[in-house]
């Protein structure tokens, strides 16, 4: 509905959004919409300090864009919008795994200390 108002048709719609999530700036701000719409309801843990969720980010991001390039590279080709979920989603995970937060408590950190605000943080993931 809100395409036809536009005048945008879906076509034009999808060939913007896969030549914009070529953008490494773009997918960063992307990113961070997204963080924003999924922000978990309560406070961060005591225990996580905005230098330990700094540390986290750049560790668990570090290691999900070297799983991505080994693993899932060829389903960027076919679906560029899977990159930041999946980004996402593996990090998360491993930070669950390596260090027993819950993907809410992490994500409550990250929106209570401003982590993708951080420009060290945002450096770090675009390089990546």
């Amino acid at each position: 509905m809100l395409f036809e108002k536009l005048a945008i048709s879906p076509e034009m719609f999808e060939r913007s959004q896969q030549f914009l999530m070529q953008d490494p700036a773009l997918q960063m701000e992307l990113f961070q919409l997204g963080i924003k719409m999924e922000q978990p309801p309560g406070k961060a843990p005591e225990d996580l300090k905005k230098e330990t969720v700094v540390d986290l980010v750049k560790q668990s991001n570090d290691f999900a864009f070297d799983l991505f390039k080994k693993r899932y590279i060829s389903v960027m080709q076919q679906d560029p919008m899977i990159m930041p979920v999946l980004i996402s989603a593996i990090a998360h995970d491993w930070v669950f795994k390596n260090h027993n937060w819950s993907e809410d408590q992490f994500k409550s950190a990250l929106f209570e200390h401003k982590i993708y605000e951080d420009p060290s943080v945002a450096q770090h993931m675009q390089s990546k």
